[in-house]
Formats: structure tokens, C-alpha cells, sequence
């Protein structure tokens, strides 16, 4: 539409602005390419940069971490605090197949095992003590049993503090070899007459009525199996126990 500016091919003048533009075009220039010697200086340079940047930067003295060591994919687990030698006073059977438990009472020494033991026989100072049951508690699955010989115990049971502790607390299974384990979660809110246990004691045979203690060796309960599960009855269940016992 009229007047419009002419376009710039139809008129024979130029705007200042335009002249300036052409010329600014004209003077551009494209950069020297760089030699293969100024390349290969300027790329060992900021090498050399980047690797004194690096060691001022990294701490020389500070601790390094140490990773777990890897065995067929797996965590090799850290080794458990090495516990004391037992002195439980007790005995083991004839056929070596459980563990008795001698305990001092207001009635003389009397001797518990877990489960319904009938005609148990043990080996007291190399001579064979037949053992007569006194009672049998199917709740705890204990039985109390006495002898009509005298066998004297020396070392008394030492009880732990608590013959309960928290879950993950670390215990020692006496069998015919100790087996660590740990204190497991309960299924149910009473622990006073059965504490789970988990760790290495749910994959190896224990043996029955075993001594379970703490890592200073103090008496916590006697292993016992309930229901599927592998625990120990504690120890102030078996005093209740002996308490009610002839």
C-alpha cells in the first residue's frame, strides 16, 4: 500500500545502516586453523592442569574405607565377639544324646532337662547315676528329676541379669560344639517361658536341653525346639519351676 517503502532492489540509494551492515560482513574473517603441534601442546597442558588440580584437591592423610570382602556374591559376615569358656554344672547322658542341668534347691541337688525324660542316666565323677523323674511341666516342656545317690556339683549356676534380653542380643549354644546365635523376634507378647533364637542355631542340630548363655557365660536357659521354632526356656521359668517341686 502507498506509501510504502521501496524495497531495496528498486531504489539506487542505501541507508547508512545498510552500509555499515556490508561492511561489517566484508571485514569478517573465518579463525587459522591450528597446527597438529599447537594442538597436541595445548591438549598436554590442560592435562596437566587437570591432574595438578586433582592432587591438591585429594586429602593425603585421610582414613580410607575398608569394603566387606566379597565370596561367591555374598557378605562374608564380621566375626562374632569370641564368648568365654562355660562352667555350667551338669551332666551329659549315658548316650551323650542331652544335656542335665544340676541345680542347688532348699530340697538338694536336682537336675532339669526340656522335654518328658524317662530313665535318664548320667555320668557323675566316672560312675553312672540313674536319675528319677519328680515332675513334668508340658507347658514348658521341662522335667524335674532327682537322684537317690549324692552327686555333688561344686560350681553353682551363674544367671545372666536377664534371662531374656533384647532381639539381637549375641548368645552361645553349648552343645557338643558351641553354636552362636542371637535372640530372635517373638511371635507372641510372652517370652517368660520360651525366647526364640535366630542365627547360625537354626541350620546345625543342637543338642537337646543344651545350656544357653550370654557372651560372659552366665546361664540364660536350656535349649529347647516349640512349634517349628528353636529357642531356650529361661531360666527363671525353670526356677518357678523348682519352686513348686518336691
Amino acid at each position: 500500500m502507498a506509501p510504502a517503502p521501496l524495497p531495496r532492489h528498486e531504489r539506487s540509494w542505501r541507508h547508512p545502516s545498510e552500509v555499515g551492515q556490508q561492511r561489517r560482513a566484508s571485514a569478517r574473517r573465518a579463525a587459522p586453523p591450528l597446527g597438529p603441534r599447537l594442538t597436541f601442546l595445548v591438549g598436554t597442558l590442560c592435562l596437566g592442569v587437570i591432574a595438578a588440580l586433582v592432587a591438591l584437591v585429594l586429602p593425603r592423610e585421610a582414613p580410607r574405607e575398608s569394603l566387606p570382602v566379597t565370596r561367591n556374591a555374598a557378605l562374608s559376615p564380621s566375626p562374632a565377639p569370641s564368648p568365654v569358656i562355660s562352667s555350667i554344672p551338669g551332666a551329659m547322658t549315658v548316650g551323650g544324646d542331652r544335656f542335665v542341668l544340676a541345680l542347688r534347691t532348699t530340697s538338694g541337688t536336682r537336675f532339669v532337662t526340656t522335654g518328658d525324660a524317662e530313665d535318664v542316666v548320667i555320668i557323675v565323677d566316672g560312675r553312672r547315676v540313674a536319675l528319677t523323674k519328680v515332675q513334668s511341666d508340658s507347658v514348658l516342656g521341662v522335667s524335674v528329676l532327682r537322684s537317690d545317690v549324692v552327686a555333688n556339683f561344686d560350681e553353682p549356676v551363674t544367671p545372666a541379669p536377664d534371662d531374656s534380653p533384647p532381639v539381637g542380643t549375641s548368645v552361645v549354644v553349648r552343645g557338643t560344639d558351641p553354636v552362636t546365635a542371637s535372640i530372635g523376634v517373638s511371635m507372641t507378647s510372652d517370652s517368660t517361658s520360651f525366647v526364640p533364637l535366630a542365627g547360625d542355631v537354626l541350620t546345625v542340630d543342637v543338642l537337646s536341653s543344651a545350656p544357653v548363655e550370654d557372651l560372659s557365660g552366665r546361664l540364660l536357659g536350656l535349649y529347647s525346639e516349640r512349634g517349628g521354632a528353636k529357642g531356650y526356656v529361661p531360666l527363671g521359668a525353670i526356677d518357678v519351676l523348682l519352686s513348686r517341686s518336691r
